[in-house]
């Protein structure tokens, strides 16, 4: 009778252990398959260019399914993406800074040139007078005669 009682508990715990493996596998397996196509959708995303969309991604397998294989994977995306952001970003900084310099060396070159033309003496223009013209000779009009006034009787 000992026998068989050790042999019901001993078989008691190893189906309970069994089933707790099958209800863990049951309710991971759905799990990491959904994770594993959401990461598969954030690379995709992440190739075309659509980086918020694959950031949303790989926020969502962290934050649903933070036990898997998918979202260390997700983990390790983010981070890349986020330096890949950060890189550009410092780029984008650096274009915008050597074109700041080169406005700044542009209009200090235009204030000194304006100052430089603020501060010369004024120029001294000299004008000639013509030379004088000879003096005409006056001609004196030629005196208008006066018509001859017409009779005005009639003749009979």
């Amino acid at each position: 009778m000992k026998k068989v009682r050790w042999l019901l508990i001993l078989t008691s715990i190893v189906s309970s252990i069994l089933g707790a493996l099958v209800v863990y596998l049951m309710l991971s397996v759905p799990n990491d398959l959904r994770a594993d196509s959401l990461l598969k959708d954030a690379r995709k995303n992440i190739t075309d260019g659509q980086n918020d969309k694959a950031r949303e991604s790989l926020l969502k397998i962290v934050q649903q399914h933070p036990r898997t294989d998918a979202a260390a994977a997700a983990t390790a995306a983010l981070m890349t993406l986020a330096q890949k952001e950060r890189d550009d970003l410092a780029r984008a900084v650096g274009v915008v800074r050597t074109q700041n310099e080169q406005q700044t060396k542009l209009i200090n070159e235009l204030r000194t040139n304006l100052d430089t033309l603020k501060n010369a003496p004024p120029k001294v223009v000299t004008v000639q007078a013509p030379p004088p013209k000879p003096p005409a000779k006056k001609v004196t009009p030629k005196k208008k005669t006066t018509p001859k006034k017409k009779p005005t009787r009639r003749r009979r």
